[in-house]
């Protein structure tokens, strides 16, 4: 690929089946794969350590739903190769399919949650397992740190807040990293989640205190 295609900045996801499409773990682990860079389908295939024949079916409802688009074609092996990636900087998800009110909101706001967790679960243990197998083979150890915590704390509002403008910074100053290219061999893909959230019980009241967590 001479240059590198452009994308647009935002693609929000505003109707269900597009969403569904979405909120699958393999297909957010193809999408997390194809973020920085275009890539073929056994480009992902080998990245994730699956067969090539498991995901032309996922990459095809990506593509048909306007999550990835075809950006380029390769020539390997005179088999020619389409060339994916993402069809935007960010995707956000219309506010109206989360809404606990709204038909399958509730279903809606499980499906995302349930997916991003286990992409994020998937995606250490195969690190962990990758990693095993490179020192395996006598690659040089390198040690570097994954931050893993889990808290719960009694804040007012305005702490809380505060808070969250600071986590909302953070993840601008991973995002503004600049991007180290895939031929650069000193560098390393590294993985950034959090989940900051209102936690209740059923115990604070008869109103359905889930509903001001997804709609604020």
């Amino acid at each position: 690929m001479e240059k590198k295609p452009t994308r647009e900045p935002l693609f929000i996801i505003r109707d269900l089946q597009t969403l569904k499409v979405f909120s699958d773990p393999l297909r957010l682990q193809i999408m997390e794969q194809l973020y920085p860079e275009p890539q073929t389908i056994n480009k992902i295939a080998d990245e994730l350590g699956l067969s090539s024949s498991r995901l032309y079916y996922h990459f095809n409802q990506l593509e048909a739903h306007g999550l990835i688009s075809v950006v380029d074609t390769q020539v390997i092996n005179n088999i020619i190769e389409k060339v994916y990636w993402v069809i935007a900087k960010d995707i956000d998800i219309d506010k109206d399919l989360l809404n606990f009110s709204s038909e399958n909101g509730q279903e809606n706001v499980e499906n995302v949650i349930r997916s991003s967790l286990e992409v994020t679960r998937q995606d250490i243990l195969r690190s962990i397992h990758a990693r095993k197998i490179q020192l395996g083979n006598d690659v040089t150890p390198n040690p570097r740190n994954m931050v893993m915590a889990m808290n719960k704390k009694r804040l007012n509002d305005e702490t809380y807040q505060a808070f969250v403008d600071q986590c909302q910074t953070l993840a601008k100053q991973f995002d503004a990293l600049p991007e180290a290219s895939i031929e650069n061999e000193g560098a390393n893909t590294y993985g950034f989640a959090f989940y900051l959230y209102p936690s209740y019980t059923y115990d604070q009241g008869k109103k359905d205190v889930h509903e001001d967590a997804f709609n604020d």
